[in-house]
C-alpha cells in the first residue's frame, strides 16, 4: 500500500502509528499506519519520500495529528558477528511527535 504525502498532511486527519525508518547514507522513509493501511509515503509523481531528519518528517506533517512515532532502526550487528543472516535485529524509539 503506497500513501501521498499530499494527501496526509490536513487538520481532520489522524494517524494512528508513523515509523520513521533510518537508512544507510542518512536516508529516512516514513512509513504510515492510515485507513487501517500500512505503506510507505510517495510524492505525488510515485517517488519514495526521502527525508533527511527526523524533523524533516515532523515538518512535512505539521497539519495532521499523529498519534504515535517512532524511530525504526534495522541493525546488522548479528549478521556482521557471525548470527544467523536475516536475524538482524530491529530498534524501535518513541518519539515525541507533538508540534
Amino acid at each position: 500500500m503506497k500513501h501521498r504525502l499530499s494527501h496526509l498532511n490536513f487538520n481532520d486527519i489522524e494517524i494512528p502509528e508513523v515509523n520513521i525508518h533510518s537508512f544507510e547514507m542518512g536516508d529516512y522513509l516514513l512509513e504510515v499506519d492510515y485507513n487501517d493501511h500500512k505503506g510507505y509515503v510517495f510524492d505525488d509523481q510515485d517517488n519514495i519520500v526521502k527525508f533527511r531528519n527526523v524533523t524533516q518528517v515532523k515538518e512535512a506533517l505539521n497539519e495532521c495529528r499523529v498519534k504515535h512515532a517512532y524511530l525504526v532502526h534495522q541493525s546488522a550487528y548479528d549478521e556482521m558477528c557471525g548470527g544467523a543472516e536475516g536475524n538482524s535485529s530491529e530498534l524501535k524509539i518513541e518519539l515525541n511527535f507533538k508540534h
